[in-house]
């Protein structure tokens, strides 16, 4: 896959990125992560973080298609390949890893990155950072991670 550079319009979320391609504006979701709601603490956290790092930095996505809701799911990364922007997120305390419910064959790109987002939120988990040291934030009750 290619890593593509985008023109950020805004942010939705700290998971959500609208951009300009074509003169077009078009909306991304993070891959495998999902971001606390942004009318929350956490949540407004989660952006502001995002917000910095593409300010400081080139942004790119890395596209695996459309998602139910016809946004772009990609993989998010600053300046390049070697900063990813959901392990940042997670390694924040400031995501939570939403491994595929479906079966298909992963390629080592995607297997790695995996692999890593699950080591990542098992590391924030453990030292108590961001969501995962703040005994008023529950996950949402539609996924059993723990």
């Amino acid at each position: 896959m290619v890593l593509i550079p985008i023109e950020i319009s805004s942010f939705i979320d700290g998971d959500t990125v609208k951009f300009v391609r074509n003169h077009q504006i078009l909306t991304s979701r993070a891959r495998w992560i999902d971001c606390p709601e942004i009318d929350t603490e956490w949540g407004i956290k989660a952006k502001q973080f995002v917000e910095s790092l593409a300010q400081e930095n080139e942004f790119f996505i890395e596209e695996y298609g459309p998602d139910r809701y016809d946004r772009i799911e990609a993989d998010w990364f600053v300046g390049s390949r070697n900063l990813n922007i959901q392990v940042k997120l997670i390694l924040q305390g400031l995501a939570y890893c939403v491994p595929p419910t479906v079966q298909y064959n992963l390629s080592k790109r995607s297997s790695n990155l995996l692999c890593k987002l699950i080591k990542s939120q098992t590391k924030a988990f453990h030292e108590k950072v961001g969501i995962w040291g703040d005994s008023n934030f529950i996950l949402p009750n539609k996924r059993g991670m723990f």
